[in-house]
């Protein structure tokens, strides 16, 4: 399918389509436009002209064109997280770089529900998966943190494996990761050197690297971890805008806090702007410097994650494992 086809059945012209595909970060005129340019790709099985030519003459050789999946086990759809969302853009950009085709995108935010693991059937929804492929898998990117179950499950399916993600799968899989413990050890120090001895944390807790940094940095300050700033939640807009309401009603509140990712800190800032004035706002660092970081009131400062390069050197590994390139397990921390 050419990017004609794609502008005849978006409405988009050949030339914004072009440069949707070829830059997940281009300004389009629609944001919704953007979506369904990106959504009509995936569903028609878009390839660059040389992976097309390919495909078409059905030649059977080691560089015909890799047909890769991608899961996303942290959300539902892939419109739920903007880290995810911004990952997911450039993780396919290098795949139609590298004249690959996005196989399909699957979203199950279940599979990294550590609870839901231990009683469901991991087996059944993990085979359900490869057996309603619509085309057959060369080759498999995780972006984001599986249970060890699902990953178990998913190897028996496909050998050719990479993860993204800020955690590490314990060698299970080759993976690109950028360590969330040694990111918000950057951003708690941050905070204490511009003076802060009270420092709160948002986000989740449970098996996660960044809650895992931010108390090794106050351990090694020997600052106080009090329970009332401390605020375990799942990430979104929504529950960062009830966080920032949570500690207005605290009679000493932190003088700053570490929000696991950007979303949970915009939705603080937003609730800070509405009762600026009546409460003194707590100085606030996050993580992952998604697009829409820039562009908060007050400004907000947050720790940037390379998902350019994490993108790019996950598809490598990949190929390479496909072309029997490696065998062991590798990973490559950013």
């Amino acid at each position: 399918m050419s990017i004609k086809k794609i502008a005849e059945m978006t409405g988009a012209s050949a030339s914004t389509v072009a440069r949707v595909l070829r830059d997940p970060d281009h300004k389009c005129s629609s944001e919704l436009m953007k979506q369904k340019i990106l959504s009509t790709a995936r569903e028609i099985g878009y390839v660059p002209n040389e992976a097309a030519k390919l495909l078409k003459s059905g030649k059977n050789t080691v560089e015909n064109v890799r047909r890769i999946y991608i899961l996303l086990p942290h959300i539902t759809s892939a419109e739920g997280d903007p880290f995810y969302t911004e990952m997911l853009r450039l993780t396919e950009l290098e795949i139609r770089k590298n004249s690959c085709m996005v196989a399909g995108i699957w979203n199950n935010e279940q599979f990294s529900d550590e609870e839901w693991c231990k009683t469901a059937d991991v087996a059944g929804k993990v085979g359900e998966l490869f057996n309603n492929a619509s085309v057959n898998c060369d080759g498999l990117i995780i972006i984001g943190k599986c249970c060890n179950a699902v990953l178990k499950e998913i190897k028996r399916h496909e050998k050719n494996i990479v993860s993204i993600d800020r955690n590490s799968t314990n060698h299970d899989v080759d993976e690109v990761l950028c360590d969330g413990r040694k990111l918000a050890i950057t951003a708690v120090d941050y905070l204490v050197r511009c003076g802060h001895k009270s420092i709160g944390y948002v986000g989740r807790i449970i098996n996660e690297s960044r809650f895992a940094g931010y108390r090794t940095k106050m351990l090694e300050q020997s600052l106080p971890t009090l329970p009332e700033h401390i605020l375990e939640t799942v990430p979104s807009e929504e529950n960062g805008y009830l966080a920032m309401e949570y500690f207005m009603k605290l009679e000493r509140p932190p003088t700053g806090i570490f929000c696991s990712n950007d979303i949970l800190a915009i939705g603080m800032l937003q609730c800070a702007k509405k009762i600026r004035g009546h409460f003194r706002i707590p100085s606030i660092i996050s993580a992952d410097d998604i697009e829409e970081a820039q562009y908060t009131d007050p400004l907000l400062t947050t720790v940037s994650i390379p998902k350019s390069e994490m993108a790019h050197f996950a598809l490598a590994i990949l190929l390479d494992r496909i072309k029997g390139g490696h065998r062991t397990i590798s990973c490559m921390e950013l």
